[in-house]
Order: C-alpha cells, then structure tokens, then sequence
C-alpha cells in the first residue's frame, strides 16, 4: 500500500511539473505572438526608444554650432558630432586629418583588451618596464624602476585614466603591432592613420562607435573600458562645457609644443547618448586658452541640443 501511494504521488507531482512547463512554453509563445512590428521595412529600434528621444533633426545644433566655429578657426578644427539613437550627425572639416596626441592610444587598449577577452593574458597578468618604455610627458610610471612589474589591469587604467605615456608603451611593446593592426582591420579602421599616424576626427569616433555597440569586445569588456574612460579627470577639453552629474567616457590628448589638443567620448545624457569628437590644431602661444574656450562651448552646445527639455 505504501508504495502504491508513493507511485500515485510521484505521477501526481510529475503531472503538475508538466503542467507547469507546458503553460510556460504556450504562454510565452502567446506573448512572442501578440507583438507585431506595424513597420517591418524601418528599423526595428523605433518600436522600442520613445520617439522624443529618437532624434533625427540637427539643423538646429548646426545653426548654433556654425558661428562658434567659423569664429575659432575653419582652418584648424575637425570636429564630428553623432546621436546614437539614429546616427544623425554633423561634422565640420571632416576630411582635415591632424596628429592626434593621446588619442593615438586607444588602438592599443583595445588590442590589450581583446587579448585579455580571449584568455591570452588576464587582468593580474604582469609586464615588466623596460628602460625603452620610459617617457615623461604624461603620467607618473615613468618614475619607476626599470624592471619594475605592472600588471595588465594597473597599465590599462594609467593608460585610459590618467594617459600615461609610459603605460602605453609598455603595452604596445607586448600587443605588438600586429595586434594592434588586427584591431584596426577587424573595426574597419584600416583608414584611421596616414602615413604621419593622421587622423580625422569622423573616422576616430568610430572607436568610440565600437564599444558602445560592443562590435568588437564583448559587453563585459566594452563595460570595462569604457568605465575607465569615464574616470578621467574633471574639467578637461570637452568635460567643461558638460554638468557634473553627466557622466563623460572619454579620451583626451595634449601637445602643447605642436598646438594640438583633441577629445573624443561618449556623453550619456539618460536615454539620448551622442559622441562628440574634436581635433584643434593651434597656431601661437594663445592656441591653449583659444581651444579651451572652443571645447567648452562646443560640447555646451551639443548638450543644451540633445537634453530633453
């Protein structure tokens, strides 16, 4: 009798196992079904963002912006503006290619990165500085010993946070320039660089394109870098003209001898993120203060467009 009644029980609990199982499958093919795209030839995104932030028309950020850089110089600025939602975009001077400074370092972090994603290096994997290595413009690991070990994780982040010079070398040295090339390929950036290392500031934003779409590092990596990108220091270039609590992944670059100076990154006003990259290329000792003032009230202007009202 015991047994009996266990085999009823075990049939009795397996049936509402089943049952259970069953409803899922049909309930959530019900629901797969109740949904119709009423636009199957346009772009399926358009279901899903409201159509407040789904912004098409930039005339309007045009007609403020044209004056700001007629006024700074159309001879010396590269500057390219994109809304993710949609890709609307403006740029001006899109052709002009200029040194990019510090810019020039995120091939290599994104070489670094995709190494690290497919296991051939980790994270606490360590490097060691090699007198070569050594540069001091920027940052402060050039003050270490030489033999000193860094680890993948420390030189990203001097690199990406604090664009340190030595960092980048150092993981250069070890990507090697075939990795980097690879990253180039793969991205379709194979035109990013002329033959001076060149850039144009449409063709450099495609970086940034990259990882917010994660096309070439996955999600938890793009995460990753861009997280670092987001922790450079405040009021730089085209942070100035952002509010605080914005947040700002971005790259900057400097070569105050040359004149040069040159952001890109990714502002993420909530639901309506836009990347904005500038190339300013100075002609005096007033070339500092001059793009400064252009950073800031370019990057104000995009925002003051693309937040909602």
């Amino acid at each position: 009798m015991k047994k009996y009644k266990l085999l009823v029980l075990i049939l009795v609990i397996s049936n509402i196992i089943l049952a259970v199982l069953y409803w899922r499958h049909t309930s959530g093919r019900h629901l797969e079904n109740t949904y119709e795209n009423p636009y199957p030839l346009i772009d399926v995104s358009r279901n899903f963002i409201p159509q407040e932030d789904f912004v098409v028309n930039l005339q309007p950020l045009r007609e403020t912006l044209t004056p700001i850089y007629e006024e700074y110089g159309k001879d010396k600025i590269s500057l390219y503006i994109e809304f993710l939602n949609t890709g609307a975009n403006i740029s001006y001077n899109p052709d002009a290619r200029y040194y990019p400074a510090s810019l020039i370092k995120m091939p290599a972090a994104m070489a670094a990165a995709k190494k690290v994603e497919k296991g051939e290096w980790g994270w606490d994997s360590e490097l060691v500085l090699f007198a070569g290595d050594v540069e001091e413009r920027f940052g402060n690991l050039y003050k270490e010993s030489i033999g000193a070990r860094f680890s993948i994780e420390k030189l990203m982040e001097e690199m990406l946070v604090n664009s340190d010079n030595t960092a980048h070398l150092m993981l250069l040295r070890n990507v090697g320039v075939g990795e980097v090339t690879d990253y180039l390929v793969s991205a379709g950036l194979e035109d990013l660089f002329d033959s001076d290392s060149n850039i144009t500031a449409k063709e450099y934003t495609r970086i940034f394109r990259s990882l917010y779409t994660s096309s070439y590092l996955s999600r938890e990596y793009s995460e990753k870098v861009l997280n670092w990108l987001s922790k450079v220091p405040d009021n730089i270039y085209l942070d100035k003209g952002l509010p605080d609590d914005i947040a700002f992944a971005h790259k900057y670059g400097e070569n105050v001898k040359e004149f040069i100076y040159a952001d890109s990154g990714i502002v993420y006003i909530p639901n309506r993120p836009y990347i904005i990259t500038v190339l300013y290329k100075g002609d005096g000792s007033e070339s500092e203060k001059s793009a400064n003032d252009f950073f800031e009230k370019v990057s104000k202007a995009a925002y003051d467009h693309f937040k909602k009202n």
